[in-house]
This record gives structure tokens, C-alpha cells and sequence, in this order.
């Protein structure tokens, strides 16, 4: 009987939460494309109740899953997969997210343009799967990046669909910080204080992955804001929740790393302030049509 070779020292890191079919589905296109056989991967299931860890343990048992208590949240996931991965010894962590299915080759171009560039963290263009256009994937400055055909575009930070960050980056500066940006945030700041730790990252235009369901949406304020809902309700749903992008602690946070402390906490009051008018406008409006 021949052995089974022995996976790569890649972790795939694959935070979930009551989103089953789409995580079955990404485990399923990850077995068609060989990338489990080659590589571990890693499910932190963040209390799910829709019994996505029972059907991953009883259809994909070479998955390790995490288990988490609904708290987690993206950025406390993807932190619980790099400490585990770290202590096993990963060499490269891939953060990936269920609704992302990389290419065939997607992973092993990936490993091997950072095994060419060891101080690089690198990204996939990242497509719709409705209409194939790419997705603005990472920034440079304050300007919006996306992956380009022929083309390796280096950044500042970039968004965790699909990232694969070398053992070595997280040795100078550890996992993301989880209690600063629990859901949002917590991909583009922590590669952020990547680059300014020395590091460099970058999009391959020609290393693909495909984004399917529903692509973040943009985040308007007046889908926070319910006809019978209280304001006290609506403001905490949409300004004290962890769940929402304009979650106040996450957005201060956010500002005053990306441009300084009083370059920072001066555009977030600023920012705040256009919110809370959206708000009160939105409330207003709200009122009027229920009467």
C-alpha cells in the first residue's frame, strides 16, 4: 500500500459562520482542485447552528475545525487559524473566505511567487462570478487597487478574500488584533502595519479567484434603519454593533492607524459627524412615511 504524501506546510484559514452551503461548497471546490490533498486546511467555526461543523467532520475529515463561541468574529477566526497553523509550523497562511474559490494553480502560484519574494505578502485578482470584472481588492494611499492582467500591483493593505502571508511577517508582528477589529478592518490594518513593519504586498494580476453570492455590499446607513425601530435601537444596531462596518470603536481605530492620532482622530470626528446627519435624516424620513 503506498504512503500518502505529505501536505505542504500551507495552512488555508477559513473563518465561518452559518453560512453552510457556501463553506461546503468552497471545501467541495477545494477538493477538485487538489488543493486539500496538497495542503491543510483549517474551518474556525464561529458557533454555528446550522450544523456546519457535523457535515464538514462527516464529509471532509482531513479538515481540522476550530471551534468558536460566536464571538469570534472574522478577525478573532482568522488570529485563532494563524496561532494554531503557527504552532504546527506553517511556512504560509492563506486566509480565505467561503465565498472565495481560488483558481486550480491559484494556491501553488501563490506559494511560489512568495517563495521568489520571501518578504511578500500576495493576493489573487479577485473576480464577480456574475459578471467576471475584478473587485478593488487593496489600496495605495487612499487610492483603491485592483489586480491587473500582466501586471503585479503592490500596495499598501488589501482585503482577506484570498492572502497568503509568510510565516516570517507573522513573527515580527503576531496575529491580527482581534479586540480592535473584531469583524471589519481587521484584514487592511494588519497588512497595513505589515508594509510599515518592511514587508511588501502585492496583487498578481494573473493569479485569479472568484468571488460567488453576494459580493459585499456598499453599506448605505439607511438599511440600518427599520420603519417601528426606535432611534435608540437603530443607533446601536448601527454604531455600537460589532456586526456593522460602522461600528465607532472599529472606524476610531481604523482612522487613527491608517493616518496617525490627531491626523486620525481630526478625519473621524469629521466622518462621524457626516454619519450621525445621514442618521438623523434617514430617522426623519423614516418617521414621516409612517405616518
Amino acid at each position: 500500500m503506498l504512503s500518502q504524501k505529505p501536505k505542504e506546510p500551507a495552512y488555508l484559514i477559513i473563518p465561518v459562520h452559518n453560512r453552510k452551503h457556501l463553506t461546503l461548497g468552497c471545501l467541495e471546490h477545494l477538493t477538485k482542485t487538489g488543493d486539500s490533498q496538497k495542503y491543510y486546511i483549517i474551518v474556525i467555526d464561529d458557533g454555528s447552528t446550522d450544523g456546519t461543523t457535523e457535515d464538514i467532520n462527516s464529509q471532509y475529515p482531513d479538515v481540522i475545525v476550530l471551534p468558536g463561541d460566536g464571538d469570534l468574529w472574522w478577525t478573532g477566526a482568522i488570529a485563532t487559524g494563524m496561532n494554531y497553523a503557527y504552532k504546527q509550523g506553517a511556512e504560509y497562511f492563506i486566509w480565505l473566505n467561503d465565498d472565495c474559490l481560488p483558481d486550480s494553480n491559484t494556491v501553488s502560484l501563490l506559494i511560489e511567487f512568495s517563495q521568489k519574494n520571501p518578504d511578500t505578502i500576495v493576493a489573487p485578482t479577485c473576480y464577480r462570478e456574475e459578471s467576471n470584472i475584478p473587485v478593488f481588492s487593496g489600496f495605495l494611499g487612499r487610492q483603491r487597487i485592483e489586480g491587473e492582467p500582466g501586471k503585479v500591483n503592490f500596495v499598501d493593505g488589501m482585503s482577506g478574500y484570498c492572502v497568503l502571508i509568510p510565516r516570517k511577517v507573522y513573527d515580527k508582528i503576531g496575529p491580527p488584533n482581534a479586540k480592535r477589529f473584531p469583524q471589519y478592518s481587521g484584514d487592511d490594518t494588519y497588512t497595513l502595519k505589515a508594509t510599515r513593519s518592511g514587508f511588501k504586498a502585492c496583487i498578481v494580476g494573473d493569479v485569479k479567484a472568484k468571488l460567488v453570492g453576494p459580493v459585499r455590499q456598499t453599506h448605505k446607513i439607511e438599511n440600518y434603519v427599520k420603519p417601528g425601530e426606535s432611534p435608540k435601537t437603530t443607533f446601536q444596531k448601527l454604531f455600537l454593533a460589532k456586526k456593522s462596518p460602522y461600528y465607532i470603536p472599529t472606524k476610531l481605530f481604523y482612522h487613527t492607524a491608517k493616518y496617525g492620532h490627531f491626523v486620525g482622530t481630526t478625519l473621524f470626528v469629521g466622518k462621524m459627524s457626516l454619519w450621525l446627519t445621514k442618521w438623523i435624516q434617514v430617522q426623519l424620513t423614516s418617521k414621516k412615511a409612517e405616518v
